[in-house]
């Protein structure tokens, strides 16, 4: 893949000894577009020792197969028997520097030492082992994390650890420095961290940056680092089902550009222009282009040759034809004494609206919106039959290939100020109220099945939580507890095993927040914004001021950007949208007079392929 690019020779191998790390790397790595980025705080929360206890364990459990750390080894126990438990019995030794540690400690921390102290060889017997291969600077950072579980990271010590974590086989703290690189990631060193990241078989990571080159491949080629990947490099970015463009005419003048770079690449262009679908190509484009490559323009030439000897696929018709992925929001709102509530579709890449069949249900609100495939639905509500407000089990489904709204299975409990969220081909209905209070209960559907059914119900009953789904696992973050308090848990879902669990815990808990994700982090919006990766439980404060103190009440991403509509202010609601993308530093109020009436009642994505 990546590694062949020129970025990748600049790296180096990381299986042999990870001391061999210079600065420069670092700054090729990590340097991003502004000095302002995130700032990564210790988000102290207040949790009963059993929490505490159920959180290390949810956390273990999300490692690879296989790994041990401290709260599998030592599920549940105080500091003080902990320390009890680890008393230094094997002196290592790093240069000149010696360290006591504990062999069972550090077995069950890593392979490598599993098998250094346990594996037979002439180590197991000593009671001082001289380590060789590493840093002494990383190996004491690496030891204290082995101590105390805490690894302190910053953007100049990251890449030396990581690479001394994979060579001692510390998979947790190889995790966290995987997830700190990926809080770090931008469109500045989205290449760099792509090559590094595969040759270092950080594949998570890897996924991340190469999401982020798919939806900014546009301002990703205008980068000098993009000239130097290979024909292959680019070939695989250009013939991805996944990568977004505002039109057609970006990737033929993504290949124009990588190939006008070097004149020895006049062939390559000829193969990098067949994965573009001349059809989809604009007339004004074309037009621009012809008028304005003249003379020595070296982009002249390469079209003259494009010309007397087009590619095959350009004549001939496609066995499987090239898809381009395409994601558009969807917006439902307006006042509920409306007869009407108006659905809108915007089309981010060109800033168009077009509004669609509106939502005939009057004196309806608190229904919950979700996207299922290319549909839209609506789930239950509290509707207002003359002078008494009830719970419903509604359902409505919009199509959004035909346009039109049809009844859904009701649902087998009536809610409102619940949640609702689709996963694969199903749709999910989760806590709110039923008229008595809240719930816990938890209701799926399968698309085309003509009932619900129950699944397993929530740890803690809430509504007006915020809700979002990734990878195969729901998330449940924050709302009203049956007290009327707020709970500050964010609650997991696993699809495949029917089980829940609480995975974290809000640093700044509140209710009627909005989720999204963006890939593979949960985001959450309300006051402030935060961004949250599961995986390792690290908060982090997005420091922007355009969403400080600020409310919304529409959420959702698409193509690899984050929209928020309609800011309340007080007992206002302002018809605005701001674009967030942390990627290219990049939040800004967009359009402050969306067409969409407010209050904005759901917001989500679809994605087509087309």
């Amino acid at each position: 893949m990546f590694i062949k690019s020129k970025l990748a020779s600049l790296l180096v191998t990381v299986k042999e000894a990870p001391g061999d790390i210079n600065t420069s790397k670092q700054r090729l790595v990590l340097v991003r577009g502004r000095e302002k980025g995130v700032e990564t705080v210790a988000m102290a929360c207040k949790k009963s020792e059993q929490e505490v206890c159920d959180l290390n364990t949810t956390t273990s459990s999300k490692l690879h197969a296989g790994d041990l750390d401290s709260a599998h080894e030592y599920p549940c126990v105080t500091s003080e028997e902990l320390e009890r438990e680890m008393v230094p019995d094997v002196v290592l030794q790093v240069d000149t520097e010696s360290f006591l540690v504990n062999r069972q400690r550090l077995a069950g921390l890593s392979p490598y030492f599993r098998a250094l102290f346990y594996g037979g060889g002439l180590e197991s017997t000593k009671s001082h082992i001289e380590i060789k291969g590493v840093r002494l600077e990383q190996f004491r950072t690496l030891m204290e994390y082995a101590r105390s579980s805490i690894l302190a990271l910053d953007r100049e010590n990251v890449l030396a650890i990581l690479e001394t974590a994979d060579y001692l086989q510390l998979e947790k703290a190889r995790l966290l420095c995987c997830k700190f690189l990926e809080r770090e990631l931008h469109l500045s060193n989205c290449l760099g961290m792509m090559a590094y990241a595969w040759q270092l078989g950080c594949l998570e990571l890897y996924a991340v940056a190469l999401e982020v080159a798919l939806t900014h491949l546009p301002a990703l080629a205008c980068e000098e680092d993009f000239m130097y990947l290979s024909k292959e490099n680019v070939a695989d970015l250009l013939s991805s089902n996944d990568l977004f463009l505002p039109r057609e005419d970006f990737a033929f003048e993504v290949a124009l550009r990588w190939a006008a770079f070097d004149p020895s690449r006049e062939d390559d262009f000829r193969e990098l222009a067949g994965l573009v679908r001349p059809e989809f190509l604009s007339l004004s484009y074309i037009s621009e282009l012809l008028t304005s490559v003249k003379g020595s323009d070296p982009r002249a030439k390469l079209i003259c040759k494009l010309d007397s000897n087009p590619p095959a696929s350009w004549a001939e018709p496609r066995s499987v034809p090239r898809l381009r992925a395409q994601e558009s929001l969807y917006m439902l709102g307006g006042p509920h004494d409306h007869d009407e509530q108006m659905l809108y579709q915007f089309h981010p890449h060109c800033g168009l609206w077009k509004s669609c069949a509106p939502l005939k249900r009057k004196h309806l609100t608190h229904y919950a919106v979700a996207a299922v495939g290319e549909i839209v639905v609506v789930t239950g509500g509290h509707f207002l039959d003359e002078v008494v407000w009830y719970s419903v089990d509604w359902v409505r489904v919009f199509q959004s290939a035909r346009g039109n709204w049809v009844d859904g299975p009701s649902m087998q409990k009536s809610r409102h100020n619940h949640c609702s969220v689709g996963l694969g081909y199903e749709l999910f209905v989760l806590g709110g109220s039923m008229d008595e209070g809240p719930i816990a209960d938890v209701e799926r559907l399968m698309l085309g099945a003509e009932s619900w059914v129950n699944v397993s119900p929530m740890v803690r009953a809430v509504e007006r939580a915020a809700v979002v789904a990734m990878g195969s696992c729901i998330y449940i973050a924050c709302g009203l507890d049956e007290n009327g308090e707020v709970y500050s848990g964010i609650q997991r879902y696993q699809v495949q095993t029917d089980q829940w669990d609480v995975v974290s815990y809000s640093p700044l808990p509140r209710y009627d927040l909005l989720a999204t994700k963006l890939n593979g982090a949960l985001y959450l919006f309300g006051g402030q914004a935060l961004r949250l990766d599961v995986t390792t439980d690290e908060w982090t404060v997005i420091e922007e001021v355009c969403l400080e103190k600020k409310f919304f009440t529409g959420c959702s991403t698409a193509n690899g950007q984050v929209y928020l509509v309609g800011e309340r202010k007080g007992n206002k609601t302002l018809p605005n949208m701001v674009l967030l993308d942390p990627y290219t530093d990049t939040c800004i109020e967009m359009d402050n007079s969306i067409p969409c009436p407010l209050p904005v009642r759901g917001c989500v994505t679809i994605r087509v392929t087309s």
